[in-house]
Formats: C-alpha cells, sequence, structure tokens
C-alpha cells in the first residue's frame, strides 16, 4: 500500500476512533462523490449526521495560532455547499516517520498528533482555480469532545 493511502487509512481510523469515544457511529460511502469520505451519525434525539471530507499530512502545517491547510478547490466549493447535513473538513496531522504514527503495549494504544475540524459552510467562491489554502483555528481540535458539541448543533439544523 502507498505511503498517502495508508496515511489515508490512518486519518480514517482516528476519526472512527475518536467518534467511537463520543458514543457515535462512524461509516464510510463506497464512492466519494461529493467531497464525503465519511458520515459521523447519532442514534439519539432527531438522528442527526455530519458528513465529512478526511485528509492527512505529515508537512509542517500547524502554526502558532492556525493550520494552514490546502485543499482542492473542488473539494472547496464542495464541502462549502449549502446541504441538509453539516459537513466539515478534518485534517490529521502526522509525525514524518511513519514508525511513529502509532505505538502499542499490552496498556496502551497511542495514536500520534491530532486531527483539527473547519466548517467551510457559508464560505464564499475563490478565485483560485486548482487549490485554496485554509486556515483551521488550532482551537478547532477534532475530538470527542468537539464532536459532541458539533453533534448538538446539528441536532438544531446544518450550521455547526
Amino acid at each position: 500500500m502507498q505511503t498517502n493511502t495508508r496515511k489515508e487509512r490512518f486519518s480514517i481510523a482516528y476519526i472512527h476512533a475518536v467518534a467511537a469515544r463520543a458514543g457515535f457511529e462512524m461509516f464510510e460511502p463506497k464512492v466519494d462523490i461529493d467531497s464525503v469520505d465519511g458520515v459521523v451519525r447519532s442514534a439519539a434525539g432527531r438522528r442527526p449526521q455530519i458528513d465529512f471530507q478526511a485528509k492527512s499530512t505529515s508537512r509542517d502545517v500547524v502554526k502558532s495560532d492556525h493550520v494552514a491547510f490546502s485543499i482542492p478547490k473542488k473539494n472547496y466549493d464542495d464541502l462549502r455547499a449549502e446541504t441538509v447535513n453539516p459537513r466539515i473538513l478534518i485534517v490529521v496531522i502526522l509525525p514524518d516517520d511513519e514508525a511513529d504514527w502509532m505505538s502499542q503495549s499490552e496498556e496502551e494504544l497511542t495514536m500520534r498528533k491530532c486531527g483539527y475540524w473547519v466548517s467551510l459552510r457559508g464560505l464564499g467562491p475563490s478565485e483560485n482555480s486548482v487549490a485554496v489554502t485554509l486556515r483551521i483555528p488550532r482551537g478547532q481540535l477534532f475530538d470527542s469532545q468537539q464532536l459532541a458539541k458539533m453533534m448538538g448543533r446539528a441536532q438544531i439544523g446544518p450550521v455547526i
């Protein structure tokens, strides 16, 4: 398996673990047609769900107050569209050395580094033709507490 494919699968595993910890189901559509790599769904209340696009990188994108991450223009346009379900981009940051991505013992399983999330809903069109660089606030760590808050807001409507 190529390195980029392993990064992609690792990011999905990270998101799956965060969703499980928060008490939500995560699944992947068979085909990514609309920049949706997966869906996190709640079995409570109105059964809200959040669609997501997953990206991962081991490049130096973490700055003092934000994560600078570039996505293809198609993904940018798809993720900012008005949709029934909220959509977010999740960027998982990985160590440079693949051997450092994860460690395991009888006592613990550790996945190294973390993910950040951003909603592009309401952003305007970009004049860029190939890619758009986003500034994701470092406070938007993708963890089970943030996911639970997002799901609570998704219960009310598509804006998170």
